[in-house]
């Protein structure tokens, strides 16, 4: 799964996709990736739900606190500004999407000890987009 821990950006998809974005920051690359994964059928793949995650967070912190973001890609707020309209709710379903059955990378999560921190992590992604709608 080439992830170190258990936040968002603790893993290589998610830092190559941050990396990509802060080089052409654009909310139709976030929403496209969110958008794809809330409407995949069947299995999810890890790599996939790792960038699922990573948008979100780019969201969640778009409209909450910026130290979602890692430290060396903060200016990615102020790059992209508002996020276009639904992209919240569009978050929230793709990070349920991501922790539902036939997602790998939950599954990879719970084969470990960390299961629950990384839960954790993702409902505290879910809350703070629940306090901006």
């Amino acid at each position: 799964m080439s992830a170190w821990a258990h936040g968002p950006f603790d893993n290589d998809d998610a830092l190559d996709f941050i990396d990509d974005l802060a080089e052409a920051a654009d909310w139709r690359t976030v929403v496209q990736i969110l958008d794809h994964v809330t409407r995949t059928a069947g299995y999810l793949e890890a790599p996939e739900g790792q960038i699922a995650v990573a948008a979100a967070a780019i969201v969640a912190a778009s409209v909450g606190d910026v130290t979602i973001l890692p430290d060396n890609h903060r200016e990615l707020k102020a790059a992209l500004g508002a996020p276009p309209e639904g992209a919240v709710a569009l978050a929230r379903s793709a990070l349920a999407r991501v922790v539902a059955p036939a997602s790998e990378l939950d599954e990879l999560w719970q084969e470990g000890d960390d299961h629950d921190a990384w839960l954790i992590q993702i409902a505290a992604l879910q809350s703070t987009l629940s306090t901006a709608q």
